[in-house]
């Protein structure tokens, strides 16, 4: 290679003009990139985060039922052998934005259970199945079920 050419390519080889754009160029990029990545992310979680709050609504509106239907002796005195609604009527047990419906079911009469601390000569349990879903106004719902032994006396 001739000299003059070898220098020629050397000039222009050791020219740093443009560098310092394409080095901006790359960093907006990369930053952008980051941007865009952090925005994704947090929208994500906050998205999370709501679903979770909706969840969470719903599963203590349907324990709110569930205690409704333990705690209610209108509901026992009325069941039977049959089924009743949660709530009964004329109660509400809506709350802000969430609500609840459920059923409270006869299952069976039977000994009380053990450690309950009574004679099963003189008492009985009459158990019932309660089942309650807590709805969102966002349609986010939890149904829980739960079994009951009402201890009564024997007939």
């Amino acid at each position: 290679m001739s000299s003059h050419r070898r220098a020629y390519i050397f000039k222009h080889l050791n020219n740093e003009k443009g560098m310092a754009l394409v080095l901006v160029l790359m960093m907006m990029l990369l930053l952008s990139v980051l941007g865009t990545t952090i925005y994704t992310t947090s929208s994500t979680e906050m998205r999370i985060s709501r679903n979770n709050r909706f969840i969470n609504e719903a599963f203590y509106a349907a324990e709110r039922g569930i205690e409704y239907a333990q705690t209610d002796a209108n509901i026992y005195s009325a069941i039977g052998t049959a089924t009743a609604a949660v709530p009964a009527t004329g109660v509400d047990l809506a709350s802000g934005t969430t609500d609840v419906t459920g059923l409270v079911t006869y299952l069976a009469t039977g000994n009380p259970p053990r450690g309950s601390g009574v004679d099963i000569t003189e008492f009985q349990a009459n158990y019932f199945l309660i089942n309650t879903t807590g709805t969102t106004t966002s349609n986010t719902s939890v149904r829980l079920e739960n079994n009951v032994g009402r201890i009564i006396p024997r007939p």
